[in-house]
């Protein structure tokens, strides 16, 4: 291929690459919500296809009746689940509410201990008494700030820019309900008529990418769903730790706070997002209480999260081994991008389908960027292996 092909394959390449990014912008800032209820009824349809064909395995019981059933069954435990979730936040919420309420009273005293804790340190004996001052200064203005009324004409308009959107969501109640018992019926007929769905599906893709596109399925469906049951059972374990670690702190007196399992829960999930971890709870709230003189909770914070640390340590690489490997960086790159573009959808959305393309790139079905070198060597040897797995599971017409 001489240079000017090249170029010219290249220009198509980002023409191709630019009309995708277009199109996904528009269905996901103008369409998506028309589809979610029917995205949402496929991807339960699909989850419910192995129950189901164990339960009609016999032929005796019949095909949408157990349809009918799973994806209720299925719709009752998420509401279940919701509204469990939603009372146990909003009892948190009114609690830690009411803990920073009785803390504040003693702001004042936290930082005139806060002054004489700095005072005494060799790094203050050793400033000038200008550096000092300025320091103390400081502290001076920013207690002067949280303990008068100042904060609470900030705390004021957050408010109502929170209360806003939800005002908003509110109005939009009736739509929501619409979604979901559409949601409901689409999946029951769904889940009944799946290989029905599947079959038409692929008859839409041309016989040379057929292959191709059923490969692809299967790489995103075994190393999705792998990553995120790896990264289940690490929240699970964070939270068990955590758990654990905050019962027995209560047990003995040192810790005085409720609702410890929803508090564990926070904050493993804060530990799963990238850069942040549990130590951007924990430590700040162990800081506190030795700074509050309370030396025994701050004590077995610090116990807790080096516990915490290094079972994740261990843990984690064996867990997560061979799953994609996405920076950080790049993570919270698309989570920005994505809440700026999409809303709060978008927070989840684009960190996904970066994983995806990255998924895609590294097995070889597309090539947006350069493949590692290990991916590069593994890919090529199983690409016709998988290529002829793939074609012998197509539906037979």
């Amino acid at each position: 291929m001489d240079n000017t092909q090249k170029r010219w394959s290249f220009i198509v390449n980002v023409i191709y690459l630019l009309i995708f990014a277009v199109a996904f912008f528009l269905f996901m800032r103008y369409a998506f919500w028309m589809f979610a209820p029917f995205m949402f009824a496929f991807l339960i349809a699909a989850i419910l296809q192995k129950p189901l064909k164990l339960l009609t395995k016999s032929k005796k019981a019949p095909k949408g009746i157990i349809s009918v059933v799973l994806s209720l069954l299925v719709f009752g435990v998420i509401a279940g689940a919701i509204v469990f979730c939603s009372v146990r936040i909003v009892n948190t919420i009114k609690d830690l509410v009411s803990y920073f309420t009785v803390r504040c009273s003693n702001l004042a005293e936290f930082f005139e201990v806060l002054k004489n804790g700095y005072l005494e340190l060799d790094i203050a004996k050793r400033l000038p008494s200008e550096a000092n001052d300025a320091i103390i200064s400081a502290i001076d203005s920013l207690s002067a700030y949280l303990t008068s009324g100042a904060i609470l004409d900030t705390l004021t308009n957050n408010i109502s820019k929170v209360i806003s959107p939800i005002s908003s969501v509110i109005t939009t109640v009736p739509t929501i309900l619409a979604g979901v018992l559409i949601s409901i019926v689409s999946t029951c007929f769904m889940t009944s008529a799946f290989s029905d769905i599947k079959t038409f599906i692929l008859r839409q893709i041309p016989d040379e990418k057929k292959a191709r596109a059923v490969r692809a399925k299967h790489i995103l469906v075994s190393s999705v769903g792998k990553m995120c049951k790896a990264y289940g059972l690490i929240i699970l374990i964070t939270t068990t730790e955590l758990f654990i670690g905050l019962s027995i702190l209560k047990l003995i007196g040192v810790y005085d706070g409720s609702h410890v399992f929803t508090v564990s829960l926070l904050i493993a999930l804060i530990d799963i997002v990238p850069v942040l971890g549990t130590g951007t709870v924990v430590i700040p709230w162990s800081l506190y209480s030795f700074v509050t003189g309370r030396i025994g909770l701050g004590i077995g914070l610090l116990v807790i999260y080096v516990a915490i640390s290094v079972i994740r340590q261990v843990i984690e690489p064996k867990l997560v081994a061979g799953q994609v490997g996405i920076s950080p960086v790049v993570t919270i790159m698309a989570m920005y991008v994505g809440i700026k573009l999409f809303g709060a959808i978008g927070i989840f959305i684009l960190p996904f389908i970066v994983i995806i393309l990255k998924l895609l790139n590294d097995e070889g079905i597309i090539h947006i960027f350069r493949s590692s070198d290990k991916h590069e060597q593994n890919r090529h040897p199983q690409e016709n292996e998988a290529e002829e797995a793939s074609t012998a599971s197509e539906p037979k017409e």
